[in-house]
């Protein structure tokens, strides 16, 4: 079968999508190396043996340039937010469930139940300033 710039298109869009099925991060860049080679085929004429070889090389500079900063992104390793300029710190918030030390309980915010910490024990009903989000947990204090 003769690989032309469609069925390789075709092969790239395919393996996105089963990387989207199981995990391992590694048919995403095979997909990326087809569609790559879907671009240059497209461009360029070149035989069948360039473009098995423009995939080869592709899809291994994809994994090996890529793949580490891609895995830091996708397994939730990185922190949503640990910033004190966002849009949480400072804020005030009400204690729904008791927050203790090493037992965590929940905040209202914005209308919103949150996850919250605190060195302190907070009944509920109390008032609190949100000092910083940490993915979705709320470090708070007493006001």
């Amino acid at each position: 079968m003769h690989m032309t710039p469609v069925y390789w298109l075709y092969v790239g869009i395919a393996l996105i999508i089963l990387e989207v099925m199981t995990p391992g991060l590694v048919s995403l860049f095979f997909g990326l190396a087809a569609l790559t080679v879907a671009l240059i085929a497209w461009l360029v004429p070149l035989g069948q043996a360039w473009q098995w070889i423009l995939f080869s090389i592709f899809s291994g500079l994809y994994i090996l340039l890529l793949r580490k900063s891609m895995k830091k992104v996708f397994s939730g390793d990185r922190e949503v937010s640990d910033n004190p300029n966002d849009d949480f710190s400072g804020k005030l918030a009400v204690v729904v469930e008791t927050v203790a030390p090493n037992k965590p309980g929940r905040v209202e915010f914005c209308g919103t139940t949150w996850t919250a910490e605190a060195e302190a024990e907070l009944p509920a009903g109390a008032s609190v300033r949100i000092r910083n989000k940490k993915n979705l947990t709320l470090k708070v204090e007493a006001v």
